[in-house]
């Protein structure tokens, strides 16, 4: 995803810190050593190359229901599809102004009752909604900027971030945050806290735009602060500091074109804020990992950008020990995937708009 995408989300994520006693991490493990997985494609939903038979707008964000099926929100054509294993997809949901109808969604998230969960920047709100797509409400009464990229904790609560003013010392700061919030809108916990006024514009750009993050169904928090580098740290519910990942990977270095694209693409973006000065300076490496889930083993499976072909997973333990790698045979050339696993299994879609928008089905052989 460009700098100039990711500028545009900007405007709803978030992230926070704590810390504990920390497990020792062995960091120099014999990959030869660890037993490799196998992944296949078992099945997919989309367009074939030249054929208009379930053609989907774009995919913004996919995630599984509790009753087997998964949802995949469409930011083209304004609307939740519903994509059974066994039977025929339909949608849900529908653009407009009305209530529970979708405006400007943000992202995707059903809690452990089957409630499916939008939050809608334009709405102003996380909306609510029954599996058939019924509008239930507001999660939360809200006037502001919901938090976006949302993950379901338990069957009431999520994790999310949030890009806005907070009060600090009493003052209103522009801050990027990670919180978890149980139907308020006063968030309970925080894991992570961008403060614009302390770090500067610039350097809380770059530190959004390599930042990851994910929350498993029990409720821990897993965070790349930096995802050109191989280290992750897991946060308990309560925003403890559980334990750290890190792993000796070396880093990927952006060409000199890479830079001058990405410094182009900013100043462009930035060419009506009065306060850029100008001499903007995106960072030196590439994406090398990102946080797909947490499967139903308790597995984290992280996914790594060092590879020339195919996909690659380390899977590490909750002790911070890496038990397993996967691999998944390349399934197109250049063409961007989003990956996601959770307790009801692996999902994968095409998510780059100059392509044809396709979901997945992953399985281990």
């Amino acid at each position: 995803m460009s700098i100039l995408s990711k500028l545009y989300l900007l405007v709803t994520i978030i992230l926070a810190i704590a810390c504990e006693s920390i497990p020792e991490v062995d960091t120099n493990l014999n990959q030869d050593s660890i037993p490799e997985y196998q992944l296949f494609i078992s099945d997919s939903f989309g367009v074939e190359i030249g054929d208009s038979l379930h053609m989907i707008g774009s995919i913004q964000n996919i995630c599984h229901h509790p009753n087997g099926s998964v949802l995949l929100l469409d930011r083209t054509v304004l609307c939740l599809r519903v994509v059974p294993r066994n039977g025929n997809a339909y949608r849900i949901l529908r653009n407009g102004e009305g209530p529970g109808e979708l405006l400007g969604p943000q992202g995707l998230c059903v809690l452990g009752d089957g409630r499916i969960l939008i939050p809608d920047m334009y709405k102003r709100q996380i909306m609510t909604y029954d599996e058939q797509g019924a509008y239930l409400g507001a999660y939360y009464p809200s006037d502001g900027k919901p938090p976006t990229q949302i993950f379901p904790v338990d069957s009431s609560s999520i994790v999310g971030i949030m890009f806005d003013n907070k009060m600090v010392d009493e003052e209103p700061q522009l801050c990027y945050s990670l919180d978890r919030y149980n139907s308020s809108i006063e968030p309970s916990v925080n894991y992570y806290l961008l403060n614009f006024e302390v770090t500067g514009w610039d350097e809380s750009v770059r530190a959004i735009d390599a930042l990851d993050f994910y929350a498993s169904r029990e409720g821990h928090v897993y965070i790349a602060k930096d995802f050109t580098e191989y280290k992750i740290d897991v946060y308990k519910p309560d925003g403890m500091l559980w334990y750290q990942i890190e792993n000796i990977v070396e880093r990927l270095q952006k060409t000199d074109e890479q830079i001058q694209n990405e410094i182009q693409e900013y100043e462009e973006f930035a060419v009506n804020d009065a306060s850029y000065s100008g001499g903007y300076q995106p960072p030196l490496y590439t994406q090398l990992i990102s946080i797909i889930g947490v499967d139903s083993d308790g597995f984290l499976w992280i996914q790594r950008y060092d590879f020339e072909t195919g996909y690659h997973f380390d899977l590490w333990d909750s002790s911070g020990t890496q038990v397993h790698t996967a691999y998944l045979p390349n399934i197109a050339t250049n063409i961007e995937i989003q990956f996601l696993i959770d307790e009801y299994g692996m999902i994968g879609a095409v998510v780059d708009s100059d392509d044809y928008p396709r979901l997945y089905y992953i399985d281990i052989e």
